[in-house]
């Protein structure tokens, strides 16, 4: 799975708790470099070519990524599982994704419901489905030598917000599309990423106050603040090209905000309040 001649893209739906605005964003994920941590050689995974903070390894069928927070190993693939087998989602999952800035927030676990061989993407490969459907009504399934059909990651979920899921899969450059897609770049906005680059918070984490600043091109006129299982806690509509976010206000923990310029969303991303 984790050759440097593999690439994963996938699209983000976002409908938050089915009110809108809805938006797709496309992203792009590879592995690449070698990182040695206890005589284990780990790869990082990029997100849209910039490195990420995720190290992965595989061996004997089963994908690990190693967590630097708290420097323990999480199983995120076992291609070994059979029917019945229950899967818990791991821990590591719920502070963020490989293959994406958004955090997990869905099941404790799933179970095995068919282990079977299909031919995909040009081999025969071992598919193990599971019980579990995504927000966007996708059974989940991981495929041996791709990964899931939700991404990179194992499960792809924002419970309330949306849902990733995988559109095309490159090898030895050949794409293969997935989930009746038919590009691999999807994305649905308008917004040039250097001004998506410049809404900003600092510093982040949040300690005492902290300022997000926005771009007056972006006519962004409103902020919603979300808790890390998806609740909506904050909105606040804005007349400044910055808005303050007050470490009182909150209690310790991961948050993720929206930047919204007349109900469409801008820019999405987490922070932390110590």
């Amino acid at each position: 799975m984790l050759l440097e001649d593999h690439v994963w893209n996938t699209d983000f739906y976002s409908d938050p708790f089915g009110g809108g605005p809805i938006q797709i964003i496309s992203a792009e994920n590879y592995v690449a470099g070698e990182t040695i941590i206890n005589n284990m050689s780990y790869k990082s995974v990029y997100i849209d070519g910039v490195e990420g903070s995720c190290l992965v390894r595989e061996d004997g069928g089963i994908v690990y990524r190693y967590d630097m927070d708290t420097s323990q190993e999480y199983i995120i693939y076992d291609f070994t599982l059979d029917v019945g087998d229950t899967f818990i989602i791991p821990q590591v999952m719920y502070n963020s994704f490989c293959a994406s800035i958004e955090f997990y927030n869905g099941w404790d676990e799933m179970t095995v419901t068919d282990r079977t061989t299909e031919f995909i993407a040009g081999v025969n490969r071992v598919v193990v489905s599971f019980d579990y459907v995504s927000e966007f009504g996708i059974d989940c399934k991981w495929i041996e030598g791709i990964g899931s059909n939700l991404g990179f990651d194992p499960v792809g979920d924002i419970i309330d917000i949306g849902s990733r899921y995988l559109v095309c899969f490159t090898k030895n450059g050949t794409t293969y599309f997935f989930n009746n897609a038919t590009a691999c770049d999807n994305t649905m906005l308008s917004v040039p990423q250097h001004l998506k680059n410049q809404v900003v918070l600092h510093p982040n984490p949040v300690q005492d106050i902290s300022i997000l600043q926005l771009p007056s091109e972006l006519n962004i006129n409103s902020l919603r603040i979300y808790n890390i299982t998806g609740k909506l806690i904050s909105e606040e509509n804005l007349a400044n090209d910055y808005v303050t976010i007050n470490a009182m206000n909150y209690p310790s923990g991961l948050y993720f905000y929206q930047a919204l310029s007349e109900n469409t969303m801008i820019k999405t991303d987490r922070f932390i309040v110590n």
